[in-house]
């Protein structure tokens, strides 16, 4: 195959494994790989600076329509001077921008697409920002590629949405797990000792209502009042935070819950941890609990949702929480961890080995023949 010019565009400076082990992987086959952020530089942009990526940034100071008019013009002759073959366009914002921009460049636009948005369930109905929607459906229109990380996304979309379906492939993410950190062991035992209590929970996601919070916060507090001894750490932010501050203040649980906001150190709290806590209506492909099973640590997770079903077998290497009735489901899944410590470690470890195998970069030769396929 001739090797091919790739831009990376991406609307973030954080770094994350599944994207750098791509683009990694992308630069090892041959191809050129560029980057282009529509905000300031940061941490993704210094790590790939120094393994040889270039990388550029456009952060603009004006928002509504005269900021897409400006990205737009400025992806188009950015990609016209450097000769972009392909641009892979990651999260919705971008995407945007780009399904725009094609038509004013010779470069094929690949959408990659990281969400699905449930509407409601039948336990509750949340809203979704009506801005949301709309750039959602113009991106399903005028996009001819869209690649989504699992088998979830695409059925939502299939079900749910006005799409032609057969412009959207699965493509699973890759990952280096070799390029984890590992818990600091000292680090991990001064959490312990600084939390003490039988079952340490974790959630890790952003603090919106479709992660769901506020009915772990209430499973919580009735465990609580049962006399269980449970701890749970709360790690990255959102617009949710305040409101989850009050009800944490108004039930008493500041010596239960505690909100610790974005972790570049998450590893020790996960290792620290005993159970991930992850009731999401809404995942693509999760990374948090992929990283809770790299250390050998059980999950509970939403079933049907994203990929979880691809790797966890209910109560086999993790627990499968329903998306109705899950206040019930998810009390009776923390009481069998907390009863059964033992049970969650040999979880954890059973997930541990799945995940590798199916996930791990030494072990995806299809998945890298997929993303080859992309490039024709």
């Amino acid at each position: 195959m001739t090797n091919k010019n790739i831009l990376f565009y991406y609307p973030s400076n954080k770094r994350t494994i599944p994207i750098e082990t791509l683009l990694i992987e992308l630069k090892r086959k041959g191809h050129t790989v560029t980057i282009l952020t529509t905000c300031s530089k940061g941490d993704f942009h210094y790590y790939m600076e120094s393994i040889g990526f270039e990388t550029y940034s456009n952060e603009l100071g004006i928002k509504g329509i005269k900021y897409y008019v400006k990205q737009i013009l400025y992806l188009i002759s950015f990609c016209r001077i450097k000769n972009i073959d392909f641009v892979f366009s990651n999260l919705q914002h971008v995407n945007f921008i780009s399904v725009i921009a094609q038509y004013f460049l010779k470069s094929r636009i690949i959408i990659f697409r990281h969400h699905f948005r449930f509407i409601e369930s039948s336990d509750e109905k949340i809203a979704i920002n009506k801005n949301e929607i709309l750039f959602d459906r113009v991106i399903n229109l005028l996009a001819h590629d869209i690649v989504v990380p699992s088998s979830g996304v695409y059925n939502g979309m299939k079900m749910n949405e006005k799409i032609n379906i057969k412009k959207v492939r699965i493509i699973p993410y890759l990952y280096d797990f070799s390029k984890y950190e590992i818990p600091n062991i000292s680090e991990v035992e001064r959490l312990k000792t600084l939390y003490p209590c039988k079952l340490r929970l974790i959630m890790v996601s952003r603090l919106i209502k479709l992660k769901r919070h506020n009915l772990v916060f209430e499973v919580i507090k009735k465990l609580k009042e049962s006399g269980y001894d449970i701890k749970m750490f709360v790690l990255d932010d959102g617009p949710e935070r305040e409101n989850l501050i009050k009800y944490i203040n108004k039930y008493n649980l500041t010596d239960s819950i505690f909100m610790l906001g974005f972790k570049t150190d998450f590893v020790n709290y996960m290792a620290a941890a005993d159970l991930l806590i992850q009731p999401s209506l809404t995942d693509a492909s999760n990374s948090a609990a992929k990283e809770m099973a790299l250390f050998g640590k059980a999950i509970a997770v939403s079933n049907d949702v994203g990929d979880y079903n691809d790797y966890v077998k209910d109560n086999m290497n993790g627990y499968l929480i329903p998306i109705t009735n899950t206040e019930l489901h998810l009390k009776e899944i923390i009481i069998d961890g907390y009863n059964n410590l033992d049970k969650l470690s040999s979880m954890g470890k059973k997930l541990k080995n799945d995940i590798i195998l199916k996930f791990d970069i030494s072990n995806s030769v299809e998945i890298l023949k997929l993303y080859e396929e992309l490039l024709v």
